[in-house]
């Protein structure tokens, strides 16, 4: 039965979707495509090529509400294949030109093969179009228009409330940065927040915003802060603070007359993974909740379905579902080189089939794959290559090296030496950067994953091998991407991920249309073989959920049984693959409880706990922890309990001092850190951190090893002279190879990894985990010193944080130069500085130092924070 006030064309346009023919041409497209690319024969038939036209433009005009999306994507896929594939071809042109306009992108195109005739028509469709340009400027900008659906989400930016989710490609993290942009440019006063989820991230989202909003944000009195010391309570003007979810936490903590005006989460997705981290976004909110004024929300997300359920954070009863963008400005082909099958396929969207492009001879390894197509596709774009393993990453980026040859490019050259000066000079990827090859992987130096980010962006790499940090939302333009594994780590990718992954290529504003080749395992029941592919790409996305949801009535019963008896341990539930984030998520429990407010998991346990029974729970809490309950979740009150304990005791007085008798004092650190470990229970809280199931004499020599480690860091080495210092520790002739990895057993090489790079690696890996793990225990020390009457002269928590003992050095990060930079400039101080401490200036010749580093930051820190120069 026809449905009421249905249209005769949306009738039309479902009928247009399901037509066989446009479904034989969309394969025969998809085929014809592959082989055009590998260099194999192709035919489209003239007449292929006119109707393939002409469904593109009827479909780019769809109002046929069910399907529009998906109708607007195929005709955007027609026009980018036939555009690779006949370039010149004036048909192709005109109508490329008409579904481009159809989504609003306006971008320039490409010189044109064809004059039109001028006509009244003609005229009139360019009135239009111009009409569309002018009305979709970005704010602020005078030759900038948004793109699809961009003028959408920027509108919806100015809600109390919105959570949007869009495809990859669509520049989410660019349309808060402009709307921030245009809104302090507007005179507008209060603070604004970004939370990211990874450091790399803050720099680059914080350089964007000082660069574009530039000498505004003094005239406006704003300033762009990373880190909760960055903060200056006599500051009188307002912040823009990008930090991840713990820096605004603690932020928020510590100086809680702070207040915003608008805040975005950004990669909100980050609050469904089953990850401790993820309940650090509920207690921003569960801080929030609780001023008198609310600030605006936003949340941003990639392709999640229901973007709504972002909004039970803040308490929203009925979360409705929110923004959700699924036109794509972009598109993908894919291919799957099988190779347990031995063959290469491609794959059809509209169809969901694959149909044979070609076979091996052979099993091909993942490198022959790699390298064959790199000199099948010929372009001067860069490639990513995704991998689930540091290892294997860095391990076949040498293998494909030793078939190319080292580029005379002075970039190239220059990229090296960098590397070589911020890192090492036998650290591998220095000599696969003078081949126009790196790595991107979590445990480069933030500056130097920023430098081959720009180099990729510039066309200077032509391969990228990255891991995990892919899905951070770093922003690494390519026309392809091949996918060596389905796993992450230990894990596999879920959906969500993998889709999120492939949407890297065919990068608004770069190129229309990526290709992604996906490799197969060689085996038949691989966890990465052609069904587990094609699953998620066939498949229906899954509604997102909160990670509160891991709290089945099962371990709701295990909480409640255990904190009636003042047990915050959780011991009844330790085996519990989740345990870390359950217990975060019971400590945030009982901080609503004690509060008594209504938040996320309080909100979700109440479906398991009475009134009755959390009146009880917060009683037996209190008389078990008649001191205080504490309200930092990093911590539970029998940690805190305890330090406090030991402080009265005068077991802890302060931090040790970094040497002793001209040396690195390691036999007091190891006592220190012995003394944290019983205090904090790290065989409960930390057992992985600890090496628990080591025996006594492995884990006393981590603990060596991780104090040397510390030592050298916050006495202000750099990572170069701290690299230097391990290799010769671990010397494989007459040194000890076990340092820095004693359970791994890694110690001979590993196959096409020289052995300093698996040194220098380990030494960055350990870095990052005592920063990330010792930081907020060392806080939590200063904290309940500094309370207790006794604050630290010799802080270790700013020691660690900053990579140095130098207040000046300190001073100098706090205010935006980097660790590296702040060196530098202290080794010239006489010429660069002026004051004396707590009233130093820089002098303005720091602009023409010989440090390029230096001279890159100086320009933004003399934006950000101009009167700290004389």
């Amino acid at each position: 039965m026809p449905q009421q006030g249905k249209r005769l064309g949306e009738y039309l346009y479902e009928y247009l979707e399901n037509d066989d023919y446009l479904h034989k041409l969309m394969g025969i497209l998809s085929h014809q495509y592959a082989c055009w690319l590998f260099n194999f024969d192709w035919k489209l038939t003239s007449k292929q090529k006119h109707d393939l036209l002409r469904f593109a433009d009827l479909l780019a005009k769809s109002i046929n509400k069910r399907g529009y999306n998906r109708q607007k994507n195929s005709a955007l896929k027609i026009v980018a294949i036939l555009s690779k594939i006949y370039p010149d071809d004036p048909e192709v042109v005109l109508i490329a030109n008409e579904v481009l306009n159809s989504f609003n992108n306006f971008l320039p195109r490409r010189g044109q093969s064809y004059t039109l005739v001028p006509t009244i028509e003609q005229l009139w469709h360019e009135t239009l179009v111009n009409y569309q340009k002018e009305k979709r400027k970005i704010p602020g900008e005078e030759d900038k228009s948004f793109i699809g659906k961009q003028d959408i989400i920027f509108k919806s930016l100015s809600s109390k409330l919105t959570s949007f989710s869009a495809p990859t490609s669509m520049g989410k993290t660019f349309l808060i940065e402009k709307y921030i942009e245009f809104k302090v440019k507007s005179g507008v006063v209060g603070s604004f927040a970004i939370t990211v989820p990874s450091k790399a991230l803050i720099t680059e989202v914080k350089t964007q915003l000082i660069n574009e909003i530039g000498i505004k944000l003094k005239e406006k009195k704003y300033r762009v802060i990373s880190h909760p010391e960055e903060y200056r309570q006599d500051y009188e003007g307002s912040y823009i603070c990008v930090m991840t979810p713990e820096r605004l936490l603690a932020l928020l903590t510590q100086y809680s007359e702070v207040r915003l005006r608008h805040l975005f989460i950004d990669e909100s997705q980050k609050a469904t993974e089953a990850s401790s981290r993820s309940v650090f976004y509920y207690e921003i909110f569960d801080q929030i909740s609780a001023w008198e004024i609310q600030p605006k929300v936003t949340f941003a997300s990639p392709l999640i379905p229901n973007p709504g359920i972002f909004k039970k954070l803040i308490q929203a009863d009925e979360p409705n579902s929110g923004l959700r963008i699924v036109e794509s400005p972009v598109t993908q082909v894919k291919f799957i080189f099988d190779r347990y099958a031995n063959n290469v396929v491609v794959y059809d969207d509209l169809n969901k089939s694959t149909s044979l492009v070609g076979k091996f001879k052979g099993t091909p390894s993942i490198p022959d794959i790699i390298q064959n197509m790199m000199n099948i596709l010929k372009d001067g774009s860069c490639n990513l290559v995704y991998y689930g393993s540091k290892i294997n990453a860095i391990s076949d980026a040498v293998i494909v090296s030793r078939s190319m040859n080292s580029n005379n490019d002075p970039r190239l050259k220059e990229l090296a030496d960098y590397i070589s000066r911020k890192i090492h000079p036998k650290y591998i990827l220095v000599d696969l950067v003078r081949k126009g090859i790196a790595f991107h992987t979590g445990e480069l130096p933030i500056d130097v994953r920023i430098r081959i980010e720009e180099a990729c962006r510039q066309g200077i790499l032509k391969l990228v091998f990255c891991t995990s940090t892919l899905l951070e939302g770093v922003n690494l333009p390519a026309d392809n991407i091949f996918v060596t594994t389905l796993q992450n780590g230990r894990r596999m990718l879920n959906q969500l991920d993998f889709l999120n992954l492939i949407g890297r290529v065919g990068r608004l504003g770069h190129s229309l249309l990526g290709n992604v080749f996906l490799i197969t395992g060689d085996t038949e029941n691989s966890h990465s073989n052609r069904m587990a592919y094609l699953s998620r790409m066939d498949s229906k996305l899954k509604k997102a959920k909160l990670s509160v949801d891991v709290i089945k009535p099962k371990q709701a019963a295990a909480i409640k049984k255990s904190l009636e008896k003042g047990d915050v341990r959780l011991d009844n539930i330790g085996k519990d693959k989740n345990y870390d984030l359950i217990r975060k998520l019971s400590l945030l429990y009982v901080k609503e409880l004690q509060n008594d407010s209504d938040g996320v998991v309080r909100k979700h346990l109440a479906k398991h706990i009475t009134y009755k029974e959390e009146r009880k729970i917060l009683q037996s809490l209190q008389t078990r922890y008649a001191d205080e309950l504490e309200d930092d979740i990093n911590f539970s009150s029998d940690q805190s309990e305890k330090l406090r304990e030991k402080i009265g005791q005068e077991n802890i007085i302060g931090y040790p001092n970094i040497y002793c008798d001209k040396k690195l004092n390691v036999p007091e650190t190891k006592e220190f850190l012995s003394k944290l470990s019983k205090i904090f229970n790290w065989d409960v809280y930390e057992s992985d951190f600890v090496q628990l199931n080591q025996d006594k004499e492995t884990r006393d020599k981590i603990v060596d090893d991780d104090a040397k480690l510390i030592l050298l860091w916050m006495s202000g080495y750099s990572l170069k002279r701290i690299c230097d210092i391990a290799i010769r520790i671990r010397d494989p002739r007459d040194g000890d190879t076990r340092f820095l990895n004693r359970v791994n057993q890694h110690h001979k090489d590993t196959p096409n990894i020289n052995w300093e790079t698996i040194t220098i690696n380990a030494v960055m890996k350990r870095l990052q985990k005592l920063q990330f793990i010792l930081g907020k225990y060392f806080l939590k020390v200063t904290q309940e010193l500094t309370k207790s009457g006794i604050p630290p002269q010799n802080d270790w928590y700013r020691f660690i944080e900053y990579g140095t003992d130098s207040d000046l050095r300190i001073w100098l990060q706090q205010n935006g130069y980097s660790r590296e930079s702040s060196e530098y400039i202290e080794e010239n101080k006489e010429m660069l500085i002026e004051g004396e401490p707590g009233e130093w200036r820089l002098s303005r010749q720091i602009e023409f130092v010989g440090d390029v580093d230096v001279k890159k930051e100086t320009q933004e820190v003399m934006t950000n924070v101009p009167e700290i120069f004389f």
